[in-house]
């Protein structure tokens, strides 16, 4: 059973009032003259007004303390929902003070390492986890908004790092990745998923559909890139799935956009593919074991 530490600090309050109370009837008594028939009258008196007293600093003192917890529980609410921008606005050299300076303290490095969490050391792409903490965090995204999911990686890219080494490889996807996401509109967001593979995920509208997206990201390859000071001419692979048309779970479309990907690297002359119904067939007997 849970305790009802109001109820107790209720009841200290009253007790600590009645103290007072009966401590100043006996100083009035010790410092005037009460007539006896009085005396019962004037400590009755003297406790009933210690114990309002005390019920009313109770009072004033619960409100107070109320609404402190309530704000941080908003905070804390905040923080179960993934916010860890949430900050205390009290602020002071009380007790009070220091607690929400420590607690503010806590949230910047929980919110620093969420921000590492989220995010791909090399390239400083959102990652896997991000995309992940964003689909919780917006659930209704792939049921509402007609969303594309651009699957791409770097053909060839293993010769690359074999040929020139692995802090080539690197220096390769830093520019990969600054070239596109300069490019990226406000509700786009571009996804290092692992190794040269990456996830380009953009709203669609009537007037740009999946096959628009991978041409556009296509056109990101024309020019070379310059690595180093050399010029190095890459080429990419997609696969496309759209929401809700090819589903609405987040790693089922990323499992289509993958393995649309993989049609593509197949086709000659054609670096794409959109998903479509027929493959769904393709890839369950993939996915069935020998």
């Amino acid at each position: 059973m849970r305790k009802n530490y109001s109820v107790y600090m209720f009841g200290a309050f009253l007790g600590t009032g009645s103290l007072i109370g009966l401590a100043f009837a006996s100083i009035v008594q010790f410092l005037i003259t009460v007539p006896e028939n009085e005396v019962f009258y004037l400590y009755l008196l003297a406790i009933g007004a210690g114990m309002v007293n005390g019920a009313a600093i109770f009072l004033i003192n619960y409100s107070f303390i109320r609404s402190i917890i309530g704000h941080f529980r908003e905070i804390l609410a905040r923080i179960q929902e993934e916010d860890y921008s949430a900050r205390v606005c009290f602020s002071g050299r009380d007790m009070i003070g220091l607690l929400a300076d420590d607690v503010n303290c806590a949230l910047e490095h929980l919110e620093e390492k969420n921000d590492e969490v989220l995010h791909d050391e090399l390239t400083g792409l959102p990652n896997r986890q991000f995309l992940k903490q964003y689909h919780r965090k917006n659930s209704g995204w792939l049921a509402q908004q007609k969303t594309a999911f651009l699957f791409f990686d770097l053909d060839k890219f293993k010769e690359i790092n074999d040929q020139y080494g692995h802090l080539y490889g690197d220096k390769v996807l830093m520019e990969v990745a600054g070239r596109i996401r300069a490019a990226l509109a406000k509700e786009e967001f571009l996804v290092r998923l692992s190794g040269d593979e990456f996830l380009l995920v953009a709203s669609l509208s009537e007037g740009c559909t999946g096959k628009d997206l991978a041409e556009q990201l296509m056109a990101f390859f024309f020019e070379p890139f310059n690595i180093n000071g050399s010029l190095q001419q890459l080429q990419t692979s997609i696969g496309v799935s759209t929401a809700p048309s090819d589903g609405e779970n987040l790693a089922e479309l990323i499992r289509k956009a993958d393995f649309a990907m993989y049609i593509a690297k197949k086709q000659e002359g054609i670096s794409y593919h959109l998903f479509q119904e027929q493959d769904a067939v393709r890839i369950s007997e993939m996915a069935e074991p020998c």
